[in-house]
């Protein structure tokens, strides 16, 4: 009888785990911001004026499976995540715009050398400038810690929040066109998130 209360109250322990688990944030939406280091010519002509303010967006599903796993050990190795509509990845500065129709979320965790650890958003298949699909298009965004400094990841999950200083090696965006055409170089300065309970059906909107 004993035995049978011990296997009960376990089973209902992991029915509570489960439902814990389950209930957990899974929408995740970054606000970085920035300023503009150089900047390329426009298809409508025009440059944006270096020390311009940058924001990007981004919003994910944390829950999301990996499209690549690489895990060492140690913990340490390579994950990519891959997304598309309804969550956004896009950049604004002074009237322009771009948005990646598909991207992919790619994090290093406890690289070492010659980066600690790598959180870097990358469109594929290119992206809309200014309302405009462009296939070639190139966007990226990348925060990476110092070789040793191996805190700012704490796996190879994706992660609900980021603290942009530990990433102190480098943190910053480009946007190119076809042939490699660079159109906006920038510096993040801060990254702000956003952790909702649950998103309102189709959308990246939280819910809550």
């Amino acid at each position: 009888m004993a035995w049978t209360r011990i296997v009960g109250a376990a089973a209902v322990a992991m029915v509570l785990a489960s439902a814990s688990a389950g209930s957990h944030a899974a929408l995740v939406k970054y606000r970085m911001t920035g300023l503009v280091t150089q900047s390329g010519v426009f298809d409508d002509g025009t440059t944006v004026p270096e020390g311009s303010r940058v924001t990007v967006q981004l919003s994910y599903e944390s829950r999301q499976p990996a499209l690549e796993m690489q895990r060492n050990e140690d913990g340490s190795g390579r994950a990519a995540y891959a997304f598309g509509a309804p969550y956004r990845f896009r950049v604004s500065v002074e009237g322009h715009q771009a948005r990646a129709a598909d991207f992919q979320v790619v994090l290093h965790n406890d690289l070492n050398q010659p980066f600690g650890d790598v959180f870097e958003v990358q469109a594929q298949n290119g992206a809309w400038v200014d309302g405009v699909w462009q296939a070639g298009t190139q966007f990226s965004v990348s925060l990476m810690s110092q070789g040793g400094r191996m805190d700012a990841l704490r796996s190879l999950a994706l992660p609900k929040r980021l603290n942009e200083w530990s990433f102190d090696a480098f943190r910053a965006g480009r946007l190119a066109a076809a042939g490699d055409r660079m159109l906006l170089m920038f510096d993040i300065l801060q990254v702000k998130s956003t952790v909702c309970a649950e998103a309102q059906p189709g959308t990246d909107l939280c819910a809550d």
